[in-house]
């Protein structure tokens, strides 16, 4: 009954407060770098001590961590501005950002899902399918690029769909400048811009994304690099992520990532007869799931010619298909873009559900499913400490790849 007196901006904002909530817990733990944050969180570290260093790819880092010049700048420098404004650079400052971003990415689900499907209910299921995703919920509690450049994508689609298109090119510019492969969104939007004819709003996307690209390396040059530098560190970057040959055990080919079957181990802490874990995984049930309703909607749009369920399905596979061409290694987090697409996609057609009489008690069991094994992943996705015998049953279980054998 509480629910069904609940308005939809009501819903709204319980999800994301209840969204938040599970993100700031326990948000300082652990106190050391978690995964790839000996890369990101300490380059940031060093980008706010104005040690030029930080963005020299020949300069050799201190034992244990290492300077992350393969990626573009923007996230590392906005951890740094939070550390900066916190007057900290505790855990708690530098993934406090991306806390804030995988709130808001959550925001932007329903946003988007209102501007496809002109439709509260569905975008509402969208958001909290998404709230509920373990991949991003990880991310954007790990000072590390992916949910920067996620959030705005999104920001930037739906700006691109509101026909803003200068502020869409201009917020494409700031997810370039957080991680490459936000380059994909284009096999989207310029398709779109060709077919409708709107010569100066591909203009924009030309030159706008590449100039405010340009003006997060603004530090770069203050601290006395060249022009001539900043090629040669492209140089480098580009050979980084198309010749780097090199093994991990939780690495993942790319169609594995809609299965959830390589989740990645990203910090263990022992205490006793109890272990602290945190992976980097899907919501089995949202994936499996989800992956299935894509193809439901991609023949929805086609049979309706609707063009907004085609951009669902294209959002999806531009930042999926592209990784089958890609010659580095892989990891199941690069699957996170196409997850809010996946959401917007299973939101959609469990919506479609709720329809049919015969279909709404299977579509409560799927929303129910999702809520358990977001549960149950929980202590998974936080390092909450568990008994021992209970972590080597969960994973000899939920995981190909068991850490304790």
């Amino acid at each position: 009954m509480f629910l069904k007196k609940l308005k939809g901006k009501h819903l709204l904002i319980l999800i994301l407060l209840i969204a938040a909530s599970l993100r700031l817990y326990r948000l300082d733990f652990p106190n050391t770098y978690v995964f790839d944050e000996v890369y990101h969180a300490f380059t940031a570290k060093e980008y706010l001590q104005g040690h030029k260093e930080a963005w020299e790819w020949w300069t050799t880092p201190p034992p244990g961590v290492a300077y992350e010049w393969t990626h573009p700048p923007l996230a590392k420098e906005i951890m740094a501005a939070s550390m900066f404004v916190l007057k900290t650079d505790s855990p708690w400052a530098y993934r406090l950002p991306g806390v804030i971003l995988g709130i808001f990415s959550i925001f932007l689900v329903y946003l988007l899902g209102k501007k496809l499907f002109n439709n509260t209910t569905p975008s509402l299921i969208a958001a909290f399918i998404f709230s509920l995703d373990g991949l991003n919920f990880v991310q954007s509690r790990t000072g590390m690029n992916d949910i920067y450049f996620i959030t705005f994508i999104l920001l930037s689609l739906l700006l691109f769909l509101q026909k803003k298109y200068f502020f869409s090119a201009l917020i494409l510019g700031l997810a370039m400048a957080s991680k490459w492969t936000a380059v994909y969104i284009y096999l989207l939007f310029l398709p779109l811009l060709l077919f409708r004819l709107q010569p100066f709003q591909i203009l924009c996307f030309i030159f706008i994304p590449p100039l405010v690209y340009l003006c997060t390396y603004l530090p770069f040059f203050l601290q006395g690099h060249d022009f001539n530098q900043f090629i040669e560190l492209h140089k480098q970057m580009w050979w980084y992520h198309t010749n780097l040959k090199a093994t991990h055990t939780y690495s993942s080919p790319w169609w594995s990532w809609p299965l959830n079957l390589y989740p990645v181990w990203y910090f263990v802490d022992y205490q006793n007869e109890k272990i602290g874990n945190i992976f980097a995984s899907g919501n089995p049930v949202v994936f499996w799931v989800g992956f299935t309703t894509i193809f439901l909607t991609a023949w929805e749009s086609f049979k309706k010619r609707s063009l907004n369920l085609l951009i669902i399905v294209l959002g999806f596979l531009v930042f999926w298909l592209p990784w089958a061409f890609s010659p580095r290694i892989m990891f199941l987090y690069h699957f996170a873009p196409s997850v809010p697409f996946l959401s917007l996609a299973l939101g959609y057609q469990l919506n479609e559900g709720l329809k049919e009489n015969r279909s709404k008690k299977l579509v409560i069991l799927l929303i129910m499913l999702i809520i358990l094994n977001f549960i149950l992943l929980y202590p998974f996705l936080t390092a909450i400490h568990l008994p021992k015998n209970f972590n080597e049953y969960f994973f000899s279980i939920n995981l190909s790849k068991n850490p304790f054998n």
